[in-house]
């Protein structure tokens, strides 16, 4: 009841209700697992002044905080860029004693929330201050004893790669395999992604038959479009046409962006009969059936707010 009345902005209904449900009973009906839940749906919501009100509230209702409810008020303030609010919970977490002290999730969501906003802003000196902020936490976290996982190494290396410290992200990396944390698709796509926008092709070719070799993924879409891009602006069409047949051969079908580029590429060097009328036809199909299944999503998803518009 209190989530649905929090997704309806019922706010003054929804404290009415929290109050009189923290009255019944003995001690109340209201429990930890309960207001975490809500505050989750708040931060959801957008409501995040509100989700911080009822995570204040905890005691009042006679609910206990633990290390749970502290992540979940922490997520919804990263979500919003509140990150100095969040920092003063994790530092409060952080004090000697304290009974709620963090875990590696609480780490591990300031890192990714650090990783993420500051790719979205254009100022230099923001993105700089809160790469270095996420950089410091992971080695707080690490001189913690905390082991991080896959999630926070991606975070930081896709966020190194992204501003061009690939230093950074190659020790990272390194520091990954030596503890044991397995590399994934996400891993190797962040490094793909950087060699081909700077023009080290062969860098990223190496990282996709990396990946292959160790097992630690498949080569989709995701993996071989920045490649098949890099190539054909460097003019190694046969190259860009190879990784065009693999692609499709693995299962996957290119954006149609991708497949227009790679034919315009090979027209220009008039070797149009180096992809067969099947692969064409293949292709085609694909990327036909791929288009109408959004057309069935769209309407659905415009309904709910999820997008003004979709690109195929």
């Amino acid at each position: 009841m209190a989530c649905v009345l929090a997704k309806g902005n019922r706010l003054k209904a929804l404290w009415e209700f929290l109050n009189e449900m923290s009255k019944r009973g003995n001690g109340g009906l209201m429990t930890t697992a309960t207001v975490t839940c809500l505050i989750k749906v708040l931060g959801e919501e957008g409501l995040v002044n509100e989700a911080l009100a009822a995570f204040y509230r905890m005691k009042q209702l006679h609910c206990k905080l633990d290390v749970y409810a502290y992540n979940t008020i922490i997520y919804a303030l990263c979500r919003v860029g509140n990150f100095k609010k969040a920092r003063f919970l994790l530092e409060q977490m952080e004090l000697p004693g304290f009974r709620c002290p963090p875990d590696t999730y609480t780490y591990m969501i300031l890192i990714s929330s650090y990783c993420k906003y500051s790719l979205q802003t254009g100022c230099r000196k923001a993105i700089r201050k809160r790469m270095w902020e996420a950089n410091h936490l992971f080695r707080i976290m690490l001189f913690k004893g905390f082991i991080p996982d896959v999630v926070t190494y991606n975070s930081l290396i896709n966020g190194c790669c992204k501003t061009y410290r690939i230093e950074r992200a190659l020790e990272l990396f390194q520091d990954m395999n030596e503890r044991g944390c397995i590399p994934n698709q996400v891993t190797y796509n962040s490094f793909i992604r950087y060699y081909s926008a700077v023009n080290e092709i062969d860098k990223a070719v190496e990282m996709l038959r990396k990946m292959q070799e160790m097992n630690h993924g498949m080569p989709t879409s995701s993996s071989c479009t920045p490649i098949i891009h890099a190539l054909c602006e460097a003019g190694r069409v046969l190259e860009a046409r190879n990784f065009l047949v693999e692609l499709v051969d693995g299962g996957s079908i290119p954006r149609e962006y991708t497949y227009k580029l790679v034919c315009d590429t090979l027209n220009c060097g008039e070797k149009t009969n180096l992809l067969d009328e099947e692969l064409h036809k293949r292709i085609n199909e694909g990327i036909e059936k791929r288009y109408m299944q959004v057309m069935k999503v769209k309407p659905l998803m415009t309904r709910k707010g999820y997008l003004s518009a979709v690109e195929v």
